[in-house]
Formats: structure tokens, C-alpha cells, sequence
């Protein structure tokens, strides 16, 4: 009778370690992927984010090799998704930005060269071939960035999921969704502008 308690008590403290050992691997996973969504360091978070800081990221030269080089003199025109989902449009008229949605609006003309930073030099720092590109976030629904040349050529940049471990982003080119780029991360910040951060303050 005894052996039977006994193995009966064992078998108790073993199912109790193993439900606290799930516990704890839970813990550690959902941590470590919050953790590795967080583009900033510890002492900002996510929520801190202020355009102020994103213009300070705009200046700093990206990782990787260059994909895409223009002068911000030769955007004519550029569109991106902001942080509340809205696809913005800007088009430059006699030497100033217009929000063409509303060309009342006066845009900050300081604040719209940082954004454009982010679109005038775009880098990656790995390519991935020959995968499901809806595997990375990138579909025809995803975030899109469009840059406009004086020639009305148009480059289009889809932004896909960030890693969980690295920051790194994916996107791709003009709706090839057979190659995928990585970008150090830098290039999904412009999508954390609103449109209240590009108006000028009088």
C-alpha cells in the first residue's frame, strides 16, 4: 500500500513539473517574440515613438546594398500606407508638397524630406527566392510605398512582416512577389508617420 501512495505521489509531483515547465516555456516564447517585434531599444518603446524620433532614424545610412537610389529633387510625386492604414499622397506643385487629398492642408516641408529619406535610399541585406511571398506578409493587400519620378515612372515598394528575432522587414519591388528583399527594418518606420505629423503647426 505504501508503494502504491508512494508512486501515486510521484507521479502527481511529475505531472506538476511538466504543467510548470510548459508554463515557463510559454513564458520564455511570448516574451522573446515581443521582444524581438520591438524595433527600438529597451529605453523606447513602441509607444514612445515620436515623429521626432523617426526623423532621427531617417538620417542614419541604412545596412546592406543599395536597391533603389533617387535624388529627393527627382520625386515628383510618392504615396505610402500610415500608421492608421491610409494611403497618403503627396505631389510636388511649384516647388512645395500638396497633400492631394486635401490641398488646404499646410505640409510640413521639413517634416516631408525625412519621410522622404526613407524612400530615397533603399537597401537590403539578404534576397530570398523561390518562396511563397505570403509566407513573409507580402500580398497585393499589404502596406505599399510609390515613388514618382519626373518621367511619371513609378517604383513600388510592399512591405511585408517584420522578424520576430532580428527587427528585419521584408518587402518587394514593383509586385514581384517572386523575389523577396530583407531591409534592416528601417524602411517600415515612414509607416509609423501620420498624416497629423506632416501638417505644419502655425
Amino acid at each position: 500500500m505504501k508503494n502504491i501512495i508512494n508512486s501515486k505521489n510521484i507521479k502527481i509531483v511529475l505531472l506538476i513539473l511538466v504543467v510548470v515547465l510548459l508554463a515557463l516555456l510559454f513564458i520564455f516564447t511570448f516574451n522573446k517574440k515581443h521582444i524581438g517585434n520591438k524595433k527600438w531599444s529597451s529605453s523606447k518603446s513602441i509607444e514612445a515613438v515620436t515623429p521626432e524620433d523617426l526623423d532621427e532614424e531617417s538620417v542614419i545610412e541604412d545596412e546592406g546594398e543599395i536597391i533603389f537610389l533617387i535624388p529627393q529633387e527627382e520625386i515628383y510625386s510618392f504615396y505610402f500606407t500610415d500608421n492608421n492604414g491610409i494611403l497618403l499622397k503627396f505631389e510636388r506643385k511649384d516647388d512645395q508638397w500638396v497633400y492631394t487629398d486635401d490641398e488646404s492642408l499646410d505640409i510640413n516641408e521639413d517634416r516631408i524630406d525625412k519621410v522622404l529619406n526613407y524612400f530615397t535610399d533603399i537597401r537590403f541585406t539578404d534576397v530570398i527566392a523561390g518562396e511563397n511571398a505570403e509566407d513573409y506578409g507580402i500580398t497585393k493587400d499589404s502596406p505599399q510605398y510609390y515613388v514618382y519620378d519626373a518621367a511619371g515612372y513609378a517604383t513600388i515598394i510592399s512591405i511585408g512582416d517584420t522578424d520576430a528575432d532580428t527587427g528585419s522587414v521584408y518587402f518587394a519591388l514593383n509586385n514581384d512577389f517572386s523575389v523577396i528583399y530583407v531591409n534592416s527594418g528601417k524602411l517600415k518606420n515612414v509607416s509609423q508617420y501620420g498624416i497629423e505629423d506632416l501638417i505644419a503647426l502655425n
